[in-house]
């Protein structure tokens, strides 16, 4: 970062010297080295700066979307660090160069952003590699050891193996229930288990180990220079956000449910506006002929209507191209049997309700365009937890059998595609809606749903998981 500065603060002294015939006022190098900070001084500050705002705590979201809002966060740093400093020693911000100071929050922007990509491109070539890896394992033996790894595995962008996992009492050959990776040994002998596996990190499932075995884990970790991290709360609950808050000495965890702040919603609402109305105006020809289509091949109307759960738990009309025969409501209930899908999930491959044209859009997702009218009207939004029938819920919105889930993913707008379209739709089952519907609440960035629309049209031309 600090190199990325450097270069941004030359790019931004030549382009004002360079640009010397549009400004009233022309400058020297010597007028600019005068009108301009110290480079050293702004590197030198930058270091302490850094460390005091945090900026390069631990990011939600992964490498690069955390590396997007560290980016955004060092340039508004870097800007004021540069104005601030010029204030104090160039007569109290008399006489400066405010220009220099906005192209050099410009350069800072693109050289951080090229910086941190090269840097990721590094790791993830050594990562591939096997090289620039951490080691991580497990202390546990239940249901939240088995989710926990469960994620650990699924994640492909934490720069982490996952070795296995450690018995917290008990023989070495123990069981873990169901664990999807293996055993290493036992609590008991977690000093040469490091060394054996050369661990860099511990994970300690609280709920599943006794407080004895949990002080020896943090007195050998830390003789061994080994990081200790415990998972103080049961998986239903991490759909949460937790911190750590002190009181004077103590400290305590503070646990909020999951919500979206209204900056976020303005920004995400005018993201869906901009895109959304620029998508249906591409669109609308494609639409033009789909619905001649569908008018000319079979009987009812157009637009299927019906009411669907969105957010707050409130019901809204959800337009769709019909894509299978009129009245065919009335027929799933022959189908049920065949139902592929369990949970709040109704999906049969090879329906038969499906009309010949139907089948192509279903396949290639088409049917789902006028749902763009959705977003327009603010009933969806353009990524999201998919919208359920109001049918398949309660008259409230949510869900007697999973509570937790139906509550927490009605905090926010329904989606037309969303992390269980692009990771398979409906070779998914309804464990894995649950799981990457609270996932993409408790981790949204504008970042993230600019991935998701990326990854939705490979998803939507393979045709995976469509039905």
């Amino acid at each position: 970062d600090l190199c990325a500065l450097v270069a941004a603060f030359h790019l931004a002294v030549e382009t004002r010297l360079g640009l010397n015939s549009f400004y009233g006022y022309q400058m020297s190098r010597s007028v600019v080295d005068v009108l301009t900070p110290p480079l050293s001084l702004i590197l030198l500050l930058w270091i302490p700066m850094s460390w005091w705002v945090s900026l390069y705590r631990p990011r939600r979201g992964g490498i690069v979307a955390g590396s997007i809002s560290q980016i955004l966060e060092s340039v508004a740093a870097v800007a004021i660090l540069t104005i601030v400093i010029t204030f104090f020693i160039r007569n109290f911000g008399g006489s400066f160069s405010r220009s220099f100071v906005l192209f050099f929050a410009a350069y800072s922007t693109a050289t951080l952003m090229a910086a941190r990509m090269l840097l990721w491109m590094v790791l993830s070539y050594s990562q591939k590699r096997g090289y620039a890896m951490e080691r991580v394992a497990i202390v546990g033996t239940g249901a939240d050891t088995k989710a926990l790894a469960e994620h650990l595995e699924s994640a492909g962008d934490l720069g982490l193996t996952l070795c296995g996992v450690i018995v917290a009492t008990g023989p070495a050959g123990a069981g873990v229930l169901g664990n999807p990776v293996p055993v290493l040994g036992a609590a008991h002998d977690i000093g040469a288990l490091i060394n054996t596996h050369r661990l860099d990190r511990v994970i300690a499932v609280v709920s599943e180990i006794d407080r004895m075995t949990l002080q020896r884990l943090a007195a050998t970790c830390t003789r061994m220079g080994v990081t200790l991290n415990r998972l103080p709360i049961h998986t239903e609950l991490q759909a949460t956000r937790v911190r750590i808050h002190e009181i004077g000495s103590l400290s305590l965890l503070e646990v909020r449910g999951i919500q979206l702040t209204p900056a976020q919603e303005f920004v995400k609402r005018l993201f869906d506006i901009t895109v959304g109305a620029l998508l249906l105006a591409a669109a609308a020809p494609l639409m033009a002929l789909l619905w001649l289509l569908i008018k000319g091949s079979s009987r009812g109307p157009v637009l299927y209507v019906a009411p669907r759960t969105g957010k707050g738990g409130r019901h809204f009309p959800f337009y769709k191209f019909r894509s299978m025969v009129a009245g065919a409501e009335c027929l799933r209930g022959d189908l049920l049997s065949g139902n592929e899908k369990d949970g709040h999930l109704f999906k049969i491959k090879n329906d038969p309700r499906l009309t010949r044209i139907g089948r192509f859009m279903r396949r290639y997702s088409l049917d789902e365009l006028p749902q763009l009218l959705n977003v327009l009207k603010g009933e969806m939004s353009l990524v999201g937890p998919r919208p359920l029938p109001a049918s398949d819920l309660e008259s409230d919105g949510l869900s007697r059998e999973h509570a937790f889930w139906a509550s927490e993913r009605t905090r926010v707008l329904p989606g037309i595609t969303g992390l269980w379209q692009v990771r398979g739709r409906s070779d998914l089952g309804f464990d894995d809606m649950i799981r990457l519907d609270v996932a993409y609440v408790r981790d949204w960035s504008l970042w993230n749903d600019l991935v998701i629309l990326m990854q939705t049209l490979p998803a939507v031309l393979k045709g995976r998981g469509a039905c």
